[in-house]
């Protein structure tokens, strides 16, 4: 009774009504991998232009109930080509399918989840028209190895990754010339880029590797329904969920610079009630491929099923990655030539000024730590064959920040001989601080001070992240649905610093140098005698309001956010389309309790801003093997909360305004059993941008000063090409290009602060950008694949990638002036990676893998990304043409893993 009452109230509140058919049959049948011959657990099998289907079971076998009649049956599964078959159903009697076998695919993703299955916006091939790659749980397996996450979608076109030079964890990806904020992150329709900026940070997701079931990288708008930021494109990763049969798995890897990785997984499979329960531990530790960028972490994973009926799916996860590592910073190409000879080896590339030796022990200025953990709750609700709602609700909680020196910079900048800083000299210059005669002295105590001390603190930033998606879709008739939907998030961060080691000091006194309302409420200053480790094993331990010896600054903020979606669909076999439209509001407020002494003062006014979105495309199938699509779509998008209030106080950016982006596309696909290709063409307008950018704008040699470039325009316009060749059944080929054009449009406004936020210069300044290439990523690039099967088990590969017109980011040095010499272009490179791997079948299914990757086989020395545009002149110093007064990163050297794995 209370079923059908819930489903009567649902179908008032939508004005929907729904059909039931009386006259049904059964259909039934086994999926199987076509070339193993193993059962596919979890395939979907599914009644074309319905949401009614089923998944198949620990054996592969699959029953659904159909009304009498003819249907056209879909069966997919994640990283397999999608397989259709018309299938006529008698009332009372079992139709068999019998035995399919699905075909592994590469290229895309043609299949529905099994959880959320409403609410992760998968692209289908010849239906969804986008441009798409998609990598599969194989290749995430084999070549993630001791890797970042992002270098497992370098294979993909115009996409851009600068590996982990800063540390593990610290690699960035761009796509279309557009960076990480400007990409939208997605675990399972739940958007997890930062709301404070849309940053993503991969060291809070070092394990993502291992709970990944694959990875859809939608380039360009993208088909999500939500309003996110997806200008770039939209990276969609599709986690495990409870496993519907009973196995497991463990591995460990070793690598270079002795990183090791053990990894255990198991899932009790489905039982009869419905329950399952799937769980994963990892832990990872290594020295860091550069000189002093030492780390370790943890991974964790659980997923609870339950499945009471055929019209109900519940499933419980939560993940997480404590992690720590010391850093690394780009400086100048001279600091790396530590010989003076004008050459720097591949040893010197190494080189990093951040650490040095404590007591005996490596010790960094620069320590990242963090931990979030994620949860969310998936319903799926089959209301009726017509009708379905999916529901997620999740949540999140940071906690960690990073460490650097604070002091005297006399102080923190000691080296010793070899370039390493001389915490032991630090320690002792200390100590032998004399302190007697200062108003803020302790007897017997040594209490340090700006310009005489130097200790390292933790810049603290906390959050607590909660949200919900929910969609309801509804199929009007074979050819159209529509889907209605909602997205609710609320944010709230905490920013504070801590002293994490005095070096040899009782105490510190700091006057927070001058800040607003600090001495009021802290007169003559304030002594710090308590240090609180930094450490992502924290928990509560650090929350915000249970310290009361905060440094420097403390503010926090509010982020609340409600968006409405809906989406309306044609499809038939030979044509799709949609239309789509998001409206959003967003709220903003800041809280500083550091800055102010007025508690009126202390809280911000209450800001709002309100966007949209709206999108359109159609793909058309000319024959079994021809495809074409177009789509078209524009955003409004709010500011980010960094871009709203200046100079790190509560004084309202009032010059700030929605984000203006216009997107266009258009693509081929050609299919065949021996080659698959996409072409597609894109432009995209950018107006009213915001830019903010981490660097060294001071000159005092640290990379940790801030610019916001205010009413930014760019126009990035391309094409791109992904095959894959399959010519005979042991060897593929495939491969990329991406031609693209990435410039700024018009001349921008920029404001400038340095490491504690106060003004650089006269703080605001005009960039002269217009026409200026786009930085930090490669214009044009290629890359070859190929793999073949030697014999049953063995299997080598090998890619090569070549990147070139890649150009350096925007300083505010360096276009301050009309005669500018533009953006610095650095030298081209290319790449090449290299593995092996071994199967060895076992009894009862299960599977011994061996795997070898190599990455950057020939140890290829190359700069992957520049902070400053300095262009050589006659008599400089020159590096392969480049000035050596650019602040530069090396990417890494030639890199190993091996690993072993059994699965049962």
């Amino acid at each position: 009774m209370k079923t059908q009452l819930l489903k009567l109230v649902f179908i008032a509140f939508f004005g929907l009504i729904s059909l039931v058919s009386f006259s049904q049959g059964t259909l039934k049948g086994k999926i199987i991998d076509s070339e193993s011959n193993e059962p596919l657990v979890g395939a979907s099998i599914v009644k074309v232009g319905t949401t009614n289907g089923t998944i198949s079971n620990a054996n592969g076998e699959f029953s659904l109930s159909l009304d009498e009649g003819s249907h056209t049956i879909q069966i997919s599964f994640i990283g397999y080509n999608t397989f259709s078959k018309s299938v006529k159903v008698t009332n009372g009697q079992t139709t068999d399918m019998g035995i399919v076998g699905l075909e592994a695919s590469s290229v895309s993703i043609n299949e529905l989840v099994v959880i959320g299955n409403g609410v992760i916006d998968i692209a289908r091939d010849r239906e969804t028209p986008v441009a798409v790659s998609t990598i599969k749980l194989t290749e995430i397996q084999t070549k993630s190895g001791n890797q970042e996450f992002p270098e497992i979608m370098k294979n993909t076109p115009s996409v851009y990754v600068a590996s982990q030079a800063g540390g593990y964890g610290d690699s960035r990806i761009n796509i279309r010339g557009f960076a990480q904020e400007n990409i939208a992150l997605l675990f399972n329709g739940q958007p997890v880029n930062g709301m404070e900026d849309g940053k993503v940070y991969w060291s809070n997701w070092q394990g993502l590797s291992e709970v990944a079931n694959a990875i859809q990288i939608q380039r360009g708008l993208g088909s999500s329904k939500l309003a996110i930021s997806s200008v770039g494109a939209t990276i969609n990763v599709v986690t495990k969920a409870t496993d519907m049969k009973e196995g497991g798995r463990v591995s460990a890897l070793m690598g270079n610079d002795a990183y090791m990785k053990y990894t255990a997984s198991y899932s009790t499979g489905m039982n009869e009630k419905g329950w399952g329960m799937s769980i994963l531990l990892s832990h990872w530790q290594g020295d860091g491929y550069n000189d002093g960028t030492q780390g370790k972490g943890q991974t964790y994973f659980i997923s609870i099923g339950y499945k009471p009926s055929d019209k109900h799916s519940f499933n419980f996860s939560a993940t997480g990655a404590p992690q720590w590592h010391y850093q690394n910073f780009t400086k100048k190409l001279s600091v790396y030539d530590r010989n003076g000879d004008g050459d720097i080896s591949n040893k010197e590339q190494r080189f990093n000024n951040n650490w040095g030796y404590k007591n005996g022990k490596e010790y960094s200025w620069r320590e990242n730590f963090y931990h979030k953990p994620v949860m969310n709750l998936n319903w799926d609700w089959n209301i009726s064959e017509k009708s379905s709602l999916s529901t997620v609700l999740y949540a999140s909680v940071g906690q960690g920040g990073g460490t650097g020196p604070y002091g005297s910079s006399r102080q923190y900048n000691i080296y010793d001989d070899n370039g390493q800083i001389d915490f032991d000299q630090v320690i002792a210059n200390n100590k032998a601080i004399d302190s007697s005669g200062e108003d803020f002295n302790i007897d017997g105590k040594t209490i340090g001070q700006y310009g005489t001390a130097a200790i390292r603190r933790s810049s603290m930033n906390m959050h607590r992240w909660m949200g919900s998606v929910i969609n309801f879709n509804h199929d009007i008739n074979e050819k159209f649905s529509y889907n209605l939907g909602t997205d609710f998030r609320t944010y709230f961060g905490e920013h504070f610093r801590l002293v994490d080691n005095l070096l040899g000091l009782d105490g510190y006194w700091d006057n927070n140098y001058g800040a607003v309302g600090y001495n009021e409420i802290f007169p003559g200053g304030r002594v710090y005698t308590q240090e609180h480790k930094a450490t992502p094993y924290m928990f509560w331990k650090y929350r915000n309001d249970n310290i009361d010896d905060k440094l420097d600054y403390q503010n926090n903020e509010r982020i609340s956010y409600a968006g409405l979606f809906g989406q309306l669909e044609y499809k038939t076999e030979l044509v799709s389309a949609f239309v789509q439209g998001a409206v959003s509001t967003q709220a903003y407020q800041r809280f500083d309790y550091q800055s102010y002494s007025d508690q009126n003062e202390q809280i911000s006014e209450k800001l709002h801003h309100d966007g949209f979105n709206l999108k359109a495309g159609g793909n058309y199938n000319i024959s079994d093997q021809h495809n074409v699509f177009v789509n078209a779509g524009y955003y409004s998008r709010q500011p980010f909360f960094d871009d709203m209030f200046l100079n790190y106080v509560n004084d309202v950016n009032e010059d700030v305004a929605n984000e203006g982006v216009l997107g266009l596309e258009a693509g081929y696909g050609y299919r065949s059993s021996s080659l698959d290709v996409d072409f597609n063409a894109y432009y995209t307008k950018w107006t009213d941008r915001q830019i903010r950018q981490d660097g060294d704008f001071d000159g005092d040699g640290s990379y940790d000063d801030v610019a916001l470039f205010e009413n930014v325009g760019e126009n990035h316009l391309g094409v791109e090409l992904e095959f894959e060749a399959r010519p005979t059944s042991e060897l593929t080929i495939s491969g990329f290009a991406s031609v693209g054009k990435w410039e700024y449009a018009g001349d921008v406004n920029a404001n400038l602060w340095d490491e504690n936020r106060n003004p650089i210069g006269s703080g605001s300044q005009t960039l002269f950008l217009d026409g200026v290439k786009v930085g930090d990523a490669s214009q044009v690039s290629f890359g070859l694949i190929g793999n073949y099967k030697i014999t049953k088990g063995l299997t080598i590969d090998a890619d090569y990638r070549q990147y070139s017109k890649l150009y350096a980011a925007i300083d505010p040095q360096s276009f301050n002036t009309e005669d500018h010499e533009g953006s610095l272009e650095l030298p081209s490179y290319g790449i090449v990676d290299a593995g092996a791997s071994y199967r060895w079948y076992l009894k009862n299914n299960n599977v011994l893998k061996f795997r070898l990757n190599i990455n950057n086989v020939l140890n290829k020395q190359y700069i992957s990304q520049s902070d400053t545009n300095i262009h050589a002149g006659e008599g400089d110093d020159t590096w392969k043409g480049i000035d050596t007064d650019n602040i530069v990163y090396f990417g890494n050297g030639t890199t190993w893993n091996f690993s072993v794995s059994l699965s049962f």
